[in-house]
């Protein structure tokens, strides 16, 4: 089983890794670049004179390294994008056995989209996918909500699709609009150095190259998994 585990995640990581890179290349990667030209135009970085409470995110402009636009640029993401691809391909096949249905390519479509839900729709209620140069608040702030939001989603969508009751289906759909209810990290002002409309057509166009991904990820996963298993 092991054996069949990592191979499956191996496959689907490659698979929905390469296609999302491919993607990414034709969609969010060119509006990314369009924002950074708009940040690298603003007079001298200097942010002193935003509110209390508001950050300007550069995306790795000051740090010591980064991949260099292009062709290096483009193999680190799609590099990334495969990693991330096998890791989340072995959690979602791990949670499918231990669930104790059988996997195949409907099943491990619809934990796909179950991870999809969890990872990138809830938190992008509050948290919307940003270009570089966009304000926001305090980082841990925002890292401490986004884990909260993926983890009660999870925890919710899990309850809602086991659950036999009532009482289960209550307390899913509670756990689900908690983060919400406890309200998502705010600047004191919203400040970007790129137009609002980039900033729209990125998080648009990032959330449904995500859904593609996750959509992919997990068919292949159930697919693939139940093809080694039947070949023993």
């Amino acid at each position: 089983m092991l054996r069949n585990l990592i191979l499956s995640a191996a496959v689907a990581g490659l698979v929905a890794g390469l296609l999302t890179a491919a993607l990414q290349h034709v969609t969010t990667t060119p509006i990314i670049l369009e924002a950074e030209r708009y940040e690298s135009a603003a007079p001298a970085q200097d942010h002193s004179g935003l509110p209390a409470g508001v950050t300007i995110a550069t995306y790795g402009h000051e740090a010591e390294w980064a991949p260099a636009d292009g062709i290096e640029r483009t193999l680190q993401t799609s590099l990334a994008t495969v990693v991330l691809g096998i890791g989340f391909s072995l959690a979602l096949l791990g949670i499918m056995v231990l669930t104790g249905r059988a996997v195949d390519g409907r099943v491990g479509l619809a934990f796909g989209v179950a991870g999809f839900a969890a990872l990138a729709l809830a938190p992008s209620v509050g948290l919307p996918p940003e270009i570089p140069g966009s304000g926001a608040a305090d980082l841990g702030d925002r890292q401490a909500w986004w884990i909260l939001t993926v983890l009660a989603t999870a925890g919710g969508l899990g309850a809602l699709l086991l659950g036999r009751n009532i009482v289960f289906w209550a307390g899913g759909l509670a756990l689900i609009v908690l983060p919400h209810i406890v309200g998502v990290p705010r600047p004191a002002a919203f400040a970007s150095t790129a137009p609002a409309e980039l900033a729209g057509h990125f998080a648009a166009a990032s959330l449904a190259v995500t859904a593609v991904f996750w959509a992919v990820l997990g068919f292949a996963s159930g697919s693939i998994y139940k093809r080694l298993a039947r070949a023993g």
